[in-house]
């Protein structure tokens, strides 16, 4: 069960939750803090991937930090919100947060001599600033045991129906297993829930994230943006196998060179024409028929969320996000290996920020919350009504049709119930009223 108080609250056990914990403690040994997830085992974007591995994209001198700044200005376009503050203290601060991670015992690739293997990414294909560790539930294993011998507190199984902020911040959370919602009084909430990217039918993101943390924390009253801009990869259905649009054989020869240089959907880029006479052929459940068998674009992660300053704080007093729930630091497109980093540097910044909330408030009782509505035959049918729509509307910036699968989910949002259905519709309208308009 969870505890009816902590100093500091941790929503998400992903990498970010996990930074955000450490920092936390480090900060302030003899505060109490919990992590509450939906897994009590290695779960989500951050520690089930289909490779088992993850790079983070990492500057170790002015050079780099300068280069960096500038490739993730140009990729960006002015096509969404980024705030150079945010990514000069992504530049700034990788480094730091890289030697945190190896200190903890991460298996990062190495040469035959020991020393750090460095490649290039995903959008920044010329650089070396990417460094690997493979072996993910080795990863979560180093953050956990640390943050054993550091009293920090663990509580699987729950998902979190409403959070507040304000001057009594918490959260009310719900046993999966089943009995009623808990309310949880703190000091300082952190959200670190990962992205949507689980609502869609087509998806790549791992199980464990709930994928309503943007309708969440617009509940709670935090500024959303960049909220259209997903990255999406394509992959066989069935199977998730990558599937490069580069090789496929009515790709455009002058743009499949330059297409075969990222794994994701790039935003405004030329050789995104490949990708969108793909999608042109799609059909009904937001796959596309080739030679080669069915294939979809899949929802990978977000690069959006939450509006957050440069000590991840949201708007709201005392509530924090970090990870895909938050924004700012990327823009449209983001660099391989760019998520690590932030989920290293802002998570850092949040557990630190919220040490300090945490010491210098007393928290307060706040009103009662309100009992969740649970209408489990009502979520089911909603919730694949919305992934369905999601990957076929949605995906790639937008497809015809989008706009009116926008009104439709404004429509059913008015009379649905259950809770999670209402954040997730909640969510799935920020990512529709956030598309690029392209079309």
């Amino acid at each position: 069960m969870p505890p009816s108080r902590v100093d500091v609250l941790i929503l998400g056990g992903g990498l970010a939750g996990l930074r955000a914990a450490l920092s936390c403690l480090s900060a302030a040994p003899k505060l109490r803090v919990a992590v509450v997830s939906l897994a009590s085992v290695p779960s989500g974007s951050s520690f089930a991937n289909r490779n088992d591995a993850l790079g983070v994209h990492v500057c170790l001198n002015d050079s780099e930090r300068e280069q960096y700044v500038r490739e993730v200005q140009a990729l960006n376009r002015g096509q969404a919100v980024l705030d150079a503050r945010l990514l000069a203290i992504q530049a700034e601060e990788g480094a730091a947060r890289l030697a945190d991670l190896i200190g903890l015992g991460l298996p990062f690739e190495r040469d035959e001599r020991g020393a750090l293997i460095p490649r290039s990414s995903c959008f920044s294909p010329d650089s070396r600033r990417a460094y690997v560790f493979k072996g993910l539930e080795r990863a979560w294993g180093c953050f956990k045991a640390r943050l054993d011998a550091l009293g920090c507190l663990f509580v699987p199984g729950v998902l979190p129906v409403s959070v507040r902020g304000g001057r009594e911040p918490g959260a009310l959370l719900l046993p999966v297993g089943g009995g009623a919602a808990v309310p949880v009084r703190a000091r300082a909430v952190v959200a670190a829930l990962g992205g949507p990217a689980r609502l869609f039918r087509h998806t790549m993101s791992g199980p464990g994230a709930p994928g309503y943390s943007h309708g969440l924390l617009a509940h709670a009253g935090a500024d959303m943006a960049n909220c259209g801009y997903l990255q999406y990869m394509w992959g066989t259905v069935p199977g998730k196998r990558f599937f490069q649009p580069g090789d496929w054989s009515g790709a455009d020869p002058a743009l499949a060179g330059a297409r075969r240089g990222h794994c994701p959907f790039g935003y405004g880029l030329e050789d995104s024409a490949v990708d969108l006479a793909l999608a042109a052929m799609m059909e009904q459940d937001g796959t596309v028929r080739l030679e080669e068998g069915r294939v979809a674009p899949m929802a990978h992660a977000s690069n959006g969320g939450a509006v957050i300053d440069e000590w991840a704080q949201t708007r709201v007093q005392g509530l924090l996000a970090c990870g895909e729930c938050a924004t700012g630091m990327h823009g449209a497109n983001r660099i391989g290996g760019g998520m690590v980093l932030a989920t290293q540097v802002f998570g850092h910044r949040a557990g630190t920020r919220a040490a300090e909330l945490a010491q210098g408030s007393d928290g307060g009782r706040g009103p009662d919350w309100e009992a969740p509505v649970i209408d489990r035959a009502e979520r089911i049918a909603g919730l694949r009504w919305l992934a369905k729509g999601l990957s076929r509307f949605a995906v790639l910036g937008g497809r015809p049709g989008h706009q009116e699968f926008l009104w439709d989910v404004r429509v059913r949002l008015e009379t649905a119930r259950d809770w999670r259905l209402r954040l997730s519709l909640r969510t799935g309208e920020f990512i529709l009223d956030g598309l690029p308009g392209w079309l």
